[in-house]
Order: C-alpha cells, then structure tokens, then sequence
C-alpha cells in the first residue's frame, strides 16, 4: 500500500541531519525517488558491475539503455512469474523467493556475488524481515551494498493497511487512490531510523551506511482539507523529527569489506 510517494525526477528537497547520528537524515516524503535512484547511481557509477533489482518484476529499475552503457550484469528476482513476464525481454530474471536460501544459492551460481542489491516498494511484502536482510548480506560481495526504499510503519495509511483484513484495506486503497492493485504487506522491519531499527540491521552484519526517513504522503489527496493538515505536520516532522512517525525511508546498507 504504497501511497504518495514521489515520482522519479521529482525535485529533491533539503534533508535535515540528525545531529546525533551523522548516517541519519530526514526529508519530506518528495524526496524519496530522488535520493534513492542518486545511492543507486553512486553505486552503479564504475561500469561492470553486478546489480541484482529484488522485486523488480514487469517494471525494472533500471533502463535496458542504461544496464548496456554502464555494462551492468543486471539480474532481476521476484516470486511472481507472471509479473516476470511482463519484462522486457532484453532483461536476465530469475523467478523465486529470496526468502529461500536456494534461491541466494542459484544466483550466486549463476554469476557470483553482487555489488548491489536494491529493492524499491518490495521490503514491505517480505512476512520475515531478518531474513530478508540476512540473505541480501549473501548475495553481497565483501564492500558490497543494499539500497532499500519502503513505507514504514507507523504512518496512518500503512498501519491501516497492517491492522485491516485483506479485503477491507483493499477496498480502503481502491477507494482513497487510483491504485488498482495491491499485494499483501508485511512491513516487517520496515519502519523510520530508531535506534531498534539501526540495531537490527547491524544485528546482521551490515555497517548502515546512510538512513533517510521520510514525513508525508498522499493518501488524503481526495480530502483536500485532511491532506492540507497532514502536509503541515509532515513539515513540522522533517523539523522536529519522530523517527517512528516516519511514512518512508531510503536504507543504504553496506557489507564490511572483511
């Protein structure tokens, strides 16, 4: 139920630092496409290397254009073959559940560790997010990166979608946006950059590179009077920031080079 998020392209506003914690940043929520595809491009800058899209499906990162002239080994993963499907041609998929250590083993057979790992909107479906995050670390080369970008909890829409049944927040979301799909939510180990949630992370054996939580989204859009209201609290957030009240976030995760 990813609702109001910005488009890629979209002006980048202003992150204001945690003073605390020099990994930690806050921004208003369109800013999250931005600042996501500029870590991906960080990563991706030296050609050749190898860049794995984790629920990319029929709508991949990246552009065949971009994948040849940067000469990416770029492999696209997802649960859903008929989303798959849906892909280009031009593009090297694998079906599976990365969820499932066979489907780590496979890729690392077919083409050996990768530099980069990336999900946009995917950390969100995974009912287990330890091992999410473990079986990236695998895929990863020693200096190796994760780039992340998810709704969090406990933004109003997203715990909505969390506590309704299926077909209610369905219904919610067909309703309140022009979606007209939706995939179960899990949103676990999704959420603003706490101190638990840095934790976790580091649990597993990244180094947590950067963390940008985000205020805002458009799930009001069609009560101008609401959506006006939380616009201003969202301001006020990226001021005076509440990490759990964050609506996403952009994780950059690296794996220590030894």
């Amino acid at each position: 139920m990813s609702v109001g998020m910005s488009q890629p392209g979209d002006h980048v506003e202003v992150v204001v630092p945690d003073r605390a914690r020099p990994n930690v940043q806050y921004a208003p929520s369109t800013a999250n496409y931005d600042i996501f595809n500029a870590e991906v491009a960080k990563v991706t800058a030296p050609h050749g290397v190898r860049v794995c899209d984790l629920g990319g499906g029929s709508n991949p990162a990246l552009s065949v254009r971009r994948i040849v002239r940067q000469e990416l080994d770029y492999v696209i993963v997802d649960i859903d073959g008929a989303q798959l499907a849906k892909a280009p041609p031009e593009y090297s998929t694998l079906e599976g559940d990365i969820l499932e250590r066979g489907t780590v083993e496979r890729l690392i057979e077919q083409g050996g560790p990768f530099d980069l790992v990336f999900s946009r909107w995917a950390a969100e479906h995974m009912r287990d997010g330890r091992t999410f995050h473990e079986n990236v670390y695998a895929l990863l080369r020693p200096g190796g990166a994760a780039v992340h970008l998810f709704p969090t909890l406990f933004a109003v829409p997203f715990t909505i979608n969390w506590l309704l049944s299926d077909r209610l927040s369905r219904l919610l979301l067909f309703t309140m946006t022009e979606r007209a799909s939706k995939f179960p939510a899990h949103y676990s180990w999704c959420r603003g950059p706490t101190h638990k949630q840095l934790a976790r992370l580091e649990s597993v054996g990244f180094e947590v590179d950067r963390y940008v939580g985000f205020f805002g989204h458009g799930f009001f859009q069609r009560l101008p009077p609401a959506q006006a209201a939380y616009r201003r609290l969202a301001d006020a957030l990226v001021r005076h920031p509440v990490p759990l009240l964050g609506s996403f976030a952009v994780v950059v995760l690296k794996r220590p080079e030894s």
